[in-house]
C-alpha cells in the first residue's frame, strides 16, 4: 500500500486514486526538467493536431463527441483557443514584420472618430474575439439550443470555433500574404476575415444542430446568423469607440 504524499490517500497503483499524484515523484533535476517539457509537448501534438483537424472538417462531429463525454482525444478547450490565439498572434506579427505591411484607412465619409475606431479594431481584432465569442454562444443558446444544452456548453463550443477560426485567419494571412503578396492590413482583407467568420460558425452550427431534431430548424438557422451578425456588427462599431473614448 502507497500513502499519497499530497492527500495523504492510501491505494495501489501508480497514480492516486483521490487527487491523481503520481506514487513516485522524482526529484527536480535538469533531466527531469527536459522529461516534463518533452511530455508536455508530445501530449499537446497527439491531441492538438488531431482536434484541430476535426474541428476544421467535422466541427458538429468533434462537438458531439466531446459534450457527450467522448473527451479523451480532443485538447482542453480553453488550451486550445489560447494556444492557436498565441500561434496566430506570433505568425501573423512576423508576416507584418517580414513583409512591412501598413494598416490602410478606407477614404470615406466617415468620421475621423468612426476611423480611428475602425483602424483600432483591425489592430486589436484579436483580443476582442472573446466578448465576441461569448455574443455568438448566447446567441446559438437563445436560438438553437436550449433547453437540450446549457449555455456553459455552447462556450465550450465557441472557444473551440473560436481556435479554429485562429487556424483559417493563419491560413488565409500565408495564402494571401506570404503566398500572393497581399497586404493583409488593408481594410479588405479585414472584411474577408469577416465573411470567413461567418461562414465558419453557419457550417458549425449547421453541422452539430442538425443531428438533433429541432422545429423550424433552417428558420431558426438563419435567425441565429443574422443576429450573430447584427450583434457583432454593433460590438465591433461600438466597443472600440466606448474603448477610445474611456482611455483618452
Amino acid at each position: 500500500m502507497i500513502t499519497c504524499i499530497n492527500c495523504g490517500h492510501t491505494y495501489l497503483g501508480k497514480f492516486c486514486p483521490e487527487c491523481g499524484q503520481r506514487s513516485s515523484v522524482k526529484r527536480l533535476s535538469p533531466n527531469v526538467l527536459v522529461e516534463e517539457v518533452t511530455h508536455f509537448f508530445t501530449h499537446v501534438e497527439k491531441h492538438f493536431l488531431r482536434t484541430s483537424l476535426d474541428f476544421i472538417l467535422h466541427p458538429g462531429r468533434a462537438s458531439h463527441n466531446f459534450l457527450i463525454g467522448k473527451r479523451k482525444n480532443y485538447q482542453k478547450p480553453v488550451s486550445y483557443f489560447l494556444i492557436w490565439t498565441g500561434i496566430f498572434i506570433l505568425c501573423h506579427n512576423l508576416i507584418i514584420g517580414q513583409f512591412h505591411y501598413e494598416y490602410t484607412i478606407s477614404h470615406t465619409s466617415q468620421s475621423p472618430e468612426m476611423a480611428e475606431a475602425n483602424l483600432f479594431l483591425r489592430k486589436n481584432f484579436t483580443f476582442m474575439m472573446l466578448p465576441l465569442l461569448f455574443i455568438s454562444a448566447a446567441v446559438i443558446w437563445l436560438v438553437m439550443a436550449r433547453p437540450r444544452f446549457y449555455f456553459i456548453e455552447m462556450v465550450v463550443l465557441a472557444l473551440y470555433g473560436g481556435g479554429t477560426y485562429f487556424i483559417l485567419n493563419l491560413l488565409s494571412d500565408i495564402l494571401l500574404g506570404v503566398i500572393i503578396g497581399i497586404n493583409i492590413n488593408h481594410i479588405n482583407v479585414f472584411i474577408w476575415q469577416t465573411i470567413l467568420s461567418a461562414l465558419y460558425n453557419f457550417w458549425f452550427t449547421y453541422d452539430f444542430f442538425h443531428r438533433f431534431t429541432i422545429r423550424l430548424f433552417w428558420l431558426r438557422m438563419f435567425l441565429t446568423a443574422a443576429f450573430i451578425a447584427v450583434s457583432g456588427k454593433i460590438f465591433m462599431d461600438y466597443a472600440p469607440l466606448f474603448w477610445l473614448y474611456f482611455t483618452r
